[in-house]
């Protein structure tokens, strides 16, 4: 009983240290989105829409992510609306 109990405690430990290493991805992908989106468009790039990269979701910023050097920035604005 008591093993079963450590060894879930060790699969949730496991499953956080997952989760978290997910989130830092995501949150680096975010920014080096905004970086480049930064460079292309300069002051175009509000920072709502910065706001905005940073709060969407995995899908939309993988879609950002393989479009970088072709997005129009009239697209960036319709994704993220």
């Amino acid at each position: 009983r008591e093993e079963a109990m450590r060894e879930g405690i060790e699969k949730g430990k496991e499953e956080g240290k997952l989760e978290g290493k997910r989130e830092g991805k995501l949150e680096g992908e975010k920014e080096f989105a905004i970086k480049i989106l930064s460079r292309r468009f300069g002051k175009e790039l509000t920072e709502e829409l910065k706001e905005k990269i940073r709060n969407t979701d995995e899908k939309t910023i993988n879609y950002i992510g393989d479009n970088l050097l072709e997005i129009t920035i009239d697209e960036l604005k319709e994704i993220l609306k």
